[in-house]
């Protein structure tokens, strides 16, 4: 249930700088196909390759991704490390990845998040790209940082998980 809540809580903050924007926009009687436009090029995104999703890797070396505050981002996102300390108090004990079937599963559930964020990404980039062109400088800034928290911060924490578990899978790898 909190792991719903952390997701609920995120979703409704970014999305309502981006909602406010549109809001705007048509209340300005501009015409309603830009946006249609951006919808689409989102889904598009959605459906990015895995071999592309790779390629788009910020770093192969998880110190990278510490250095820039990925860490500290496990904190604050579903099955993150709040949630763990949570259920730890509750006497819920779980693992997210118990052993190695879990682990490749995990990667599979990865590819899905980060396929979703590069779709938001997508969409809160042009409804930037959009405010400021038609002069809402203060809403596109909302919304790039917006973009900042809720996509490209968990796009990197994928990535930074990945290189994780692919260690944990790896010949060396303990799970």
């Amino acid at each position: 249930m909190l792991n719903q809540l952390i997701n609920v809580f995120w979703t409704i903050i970014s999305f309502s700088v981006v909602g406010w924007y549109w809001g705007e926009y048509f209340a300005e009687d501009r015409v309603e196909w830009l946006l249609y436009v951006f919808i689409a090029a989102s889904v598009l995104a959605f459906n990015i390759p895995v071999k592309l999703i790779s390629v788009l890797n910020l770093s192969t070396n998880p110190r990278t991704y510490e250095l820039i505050g990925v860490r500290a981002m496990r904190w604050l996102v579903q099955e993150g490390m709040l949630v763990h300390r949570v259920n730890q108090r509750l006497g819920k004990n779980q693992k997210v990845i118990p052993n190695r079937k879990a682990a490749r599963r995990y990667l599979n559930k990865i590819v899905v998040q980060e396929r979703y964020h590069y779709s938001c990404f997508v969409f809160f980039s042009l409804s930037s790209v959009s405010a400021i062109l038609t002069g809402k400088i203060g809403l596109a800034l909302l919304m790039a940082i917006s973009n900042i928290i809720y996509n490209v911060y968990p796009i990197l924490l994928q990535q930074y998980n990945r290189l994780r578990i692919r260690k944990l899978l790896s010949p060396l790898g303990t799970v």
